[in-house]
């Protein structure tokens, strides 16, 4: 495997979802656990395996189709993926970027690129899903304001270098922990924890060439309207805000507002201010242990508790209620 050793990989492989030899199951069970997709079966026969771990928010997996198959997931947008053949080859069409991925180099895919992949036959891939929460968490505290922009990466990731071996290793020491995390009596501190899945993300932030990188300590300020609906939004986490409020506050037609938005943060007034409210949600889990999940939800706008937990999953990893349990 390159330095992906069965033996290091073992205590994912014990981990399964499902194995499957059928295509609409297998197309069903990949969505589910990834993201909805649309796949075309090439020819070979079907012999797809999932096993999937989590450390805190980011999920580890290994894949396989058995067959040759062409994935068409569109944008991520939610989470930023790494792939990396364990054996065969793989072509990742990142935007108009092109990977030709195998066991020594990775495809780092950032939410927003146009994604296309082809699998060959017998390829199977080790994937990381890292939160779009997370990388912008740790973005805002290594990069600034540079992390505000829209995220975007050099896709390739060779791992036959000194950086890209460190990376791997890193990646082996997490997978080697997972039995640890269904162990309470041997649990690691979740501290620690915490400060090893955030190494492993600045890892790819600071070494992988990207969009937060080349802009960091930029002079560059944002426009005026845009920060003044981003204040105004954070004052009020727990107001019934829409977007001509908010608009109306900074001297905005809500068209204008939302073209600010797109332009300078990728996304949109009202996604921007459900970021908001569950990042303050989160901290607020993390340091007040008296406030009850229900209190923390209805504080900063959420009045529906099941939209709030998926869209907290989406964000982070996990539910609000494992936060509050483990405080990570």
């Amino acid at each position: 495997m390159h330095g992906w050793s069965r033996l290091a990989l073992a205590p994912l492989f014990k981990q399964r979802v499902f194995s499957s030899t059928h295509q609409d199951e297998t197309r069903a069970r990949v969505s589910e656990a990834l993201k909805e997709h649309r796949l075309t079966w090439k020819g070979g026969r079907v012999d797809a395996q999932l096993n999937r771990g989590r450390f805190g928010s980011l999920t580890v997996c290994t894949l396989r189709y058995g067959a040759e198959v062409r994935i068409e997931p569109d944008r991520l947008q939610d989470f930023m993926l790494v792939q990396v053949p364990l054996r065969g080859r793989a072509c990742i069409e990142c935007g108009d970027e092109r990977v030709d991925a195998n066991p020594d180099c990775a495809a780092v895919i950032a939410p927003n690129r146009p994604l296309r992949l082809h699998w060959e036959a017998g390829c199977e891939q080790l994937l990381l899903k890292i939160p779009r929460g997370k990388l912008e968490a740790i973005g805002q505290r290594a990069f600034g304001d540079a992390a505000g922009r829209p995220l975007d990466f050099s896709p390739a990731l060779r791992l036959d270098t000194p950086i890209g071996a460190a990376w791997r290793s890193m990646m082996t020491s997490l997978i080697q922990l997972l039995p640890t995390l269904d162990d309470g009596a041997r649990r690691p501190p979740a501290a620690w924890l915490e400060h090893l899945e955030d190494t492993l993300v600045l890892h790819l932030l600071y070494n992988q060439p990207n969009t937060w990188q080349a802009h960091a300590g930029d002079a560059s300020t944002i426009p005026r309207r845009l920060g003044i609906a981003e204040t105004y939004m954070r004052d009020r986490l727990g107001a019934p805000l829409t977007l001509t409020d908010i608009a109306r506050h900074a001297g905005a037609s809500a068209t204008a507002l939302t073209r600010l938005f797109q332009e300078h943060r990728n996304t949109t007034p009202m996604n921007a201010l459900r970021a908001f409210r569950l990042d303050a949600a989160r901290n607020r889990l993390k340091t007040d242990v008296d406030a009850s999940v229900t209190e923390v939800a209805l504080s900063v706008g959420f009045g529906h508790l099941g939209r709030f937990s998926e869209y907290y999953r989406e964000r982070f990893g996990e539910l609000p209620r494992e936060t509050r349990r483990t405080g990570n």
